[in-house]
Order: structure tokens, then sequence, then C-alpha cells
């Protein structure tokens, strides 16, 4: 991946005096880590948390063990219980977390993802096809062009 999404996300951050923050699961900080290869994610990068495992994700982001029971680690209500839980803990005015696969038996890897702009929520699932590197890539690009996506709308 280029840098071009990095350093648009960092400049419309900036335009806005705006705070991102990260809670990742199977992108393993690969999304903080590829925005800091941007020249000034500093200004915008607030925090980021790798909540890989489920006692992480109970104890940091307080997702509840009855969510996680009901629907499993790889859900989007995981997925939204992990932004709810950074947006409270950050206050940032861009939170994001992501949990799913980084590989599969049958090939395809899905995951869930929650962005949460301002008071907006917004949460999909995408899948990917690849090595366990390449589905991560492939994750944080999807993820980065969801986020610039709707910070020009």
């Amino acid at each position: 991946m280029g840098k071009d999404l990095e350093i648009k996300i960092i400049k419309a951050l900036k335009d806005r005096k705006w705070q991102i923050s990260f809670a990742e699961s199977c992108t393993g900080g690969l999304l903080a880590a590829t925005l800091v290869n941007g020249s000034g994610a500093s200004s915008v990068l607030s925090e980021s948390y790798i909540t890989y495992s489920i006692d992480a994700k109970m104890k940091i982001l307080n997702v509840k063990k009855t969510t996680l029971d009901k629907y499993s680690v790889y859900s989007k209500e995981v997925a939204e219980e992990m932004a709810q839980g950074l947006k409270k803990i950050t206050n940032s005015d861009v939170c994001v977390s992501i949990t799913g696969e980084a590989e599969s038996s049958n090939d395809e890897c899905k995951c869930y993802y929650t962005i949460i702009i301002e008071n907006k929520v917004i949460t999909k699932m995408a899948s990917f096809v690849g090595t366990r590197n390449e589905v991560r890539n492939k994750q944080v690009q999807h993820i980065f062009s969801q986020i610039l996506e709707n910070l020009k709308a």
C-alpha cells in the first residue's frame, strides 16, 4: 500500500483538529503502524490498543462477556463494543476497531470493523483472500479507504 491514504487521512484530521484512536485485534497494530508512516501522524494519533485476546477486549475496552458468548469474538457486535469502549477511554473524534480472521481454513478471511466519527457509528463486514500478511494489509487498506470516505462525507 502506498502512503497516499495515510497522508490524506492525516491531512483531513489535521484540518479538523481531530484525533484518531484504534482498537485492533486481527490487524495486530498494523492500522496504527501504517498511519505513523505518514508525516504528521503525531498530531492526530491519540491512542492505540492491540486487544488481541478476549481478556484484553474485556479488560481494556469493556466488551461484555455476554456479547462474546452470544455472538463470538468475530462479530459485528464485538466490533461495535470495542469501538464504543475505545471512544469512552480516549474521547477521540474518530475511533476505529477491528476484529476477525487474518487466516482461515477456507481461504476467505472475514472481519468486522466499526468506525465512529463524532457520533456516527459505521459497522461493516469485509472479507479478503491471501496469506496472513496479505489479508492484514488488505484489511488496513480497506479500513483506511472507509475512514477517508467518511471524513469527506
